[in-house]
């Protein structure tokens, strides 16, 4: 269920996208929310190495705050829908929700591969967590402006670029 909160962190994951276009990387950012508070954000590193999405970074950021190697009670907020790399990461990191504003039809590890809500996976208790709560759609429209800044066509709802 949508709370009031997660258009504001949404917004946060928005900004954190249009730094990482600044910075010559690709517009994505992330944060990792614990009863309502930030404990952790990054925006897309994947010029420097291919597989730091903002996703995996800030997972790995608040892992190590907390600790621990579980995010039981925490929510992975992202300005687009997590690919299959970062969507296995959300899982084995037993987050709690997975909230996003635009959808990525063509690389997303929810609508177009359903690793997210893949309840096979509980059954490697050790590995993965519960089928995490996911939201989509907070915010697409902002989200998109910053896309629509990058050749990054296929993401959002409508993959045609004006």
């Amino acid at each position: 269920m949508q709370t009031k909160e997660d258009e504001k962190f949404i917004r946060k994951c928005i900004e954190l996208s249009n730094e990482a276009v600044k910075n010559g990387d690709a517009p994505f950012g992330a944060i990792v929310v614990q009863e309502g508070k930030i404990i952790a954000e990054a925006s897309n590193e994947s010029r420097a190495k291919t597989s730091d999405h903002a996703e995996i970074i800030v997972m790995h950021k608040a892992k190590k705050f907390l600790k621990g190697n579980d995010l039981l009670s925490c929510t992975l907020y992202s300005n687009c829908e997590p690919c299959p790399m970062c969507s296995f990461m959300a899982r084995e990191y037993k987050l709690e929700r997975v909230i996003f504003a635009m959808p990525s039809p063509f690389m997303g590890g929810y609508s177009k591969w359903n690793i997210l809500e893949d309840d096979g996976l509980e059954q490697f208790k050790s590995f993965f967590g519960k089928v995490p709560e996911v939201i989509s759609g907070i915010l697409e429209d902002e989200a998109k402006l910053i896309f629509d800044k990058t050749p990054l066509w296929m993401f959002g709802s409508n993959p045609e670029k004006k």
